[in-house]
């Protein structure tokens, strides 16, 4: 573990491709106070924060008051936690429609060629 004069901390994980973020709400809602506390202004409970009218991140995003670098940054930790959530068959499930998606797009790409 190295930790750097700014804060941040690198571990170096040798042998490991990847760390997922399981279980990680709590450290997503501290992270993104701000933006935890905008989505109490949404219309919907359960809103995504990426196309919901009402959305009160989206009116921040778009005001100027919420970086969009930031915004990413939350969207991308959202989804990376919602994917190590999943159970092994629903990634199988979602890696097997990624699949049939590349084999239709490569199928009209060809056709298009002929």
């Amino acid at each position: 573990m190295i930790n750097l004069a700014n804060g941040t901390i690198i571990i170096d994980t040798p042998g490991m491709r990847e760390i997922g973020l399981i279980g990680s709400q709590t450290g997503i809602d501290n992270t993104f106070e701000d933006i935890l506390s905008l989505s109490k202004h949404c219309r919907f409970n359960d809103c995504t924060h990426t196309k919901e009218k009402g959305c009160a991140v989206l009116a921040a995003l778009n005001g100027g008051t919420l970086s969009r670098e930031r915004y990413q940054n939350y969207i991308k930790v959202k989804k990376e936690s919602a994917y190590y959530e999943m159970s092994y068959l629903e990634k199988r499930k979602k890696d097997k429609q990624l699949g049939k998606f590349y084999k239709s797009v490569l199928k009209n790409i060809l056709k298009k060629k002929r």
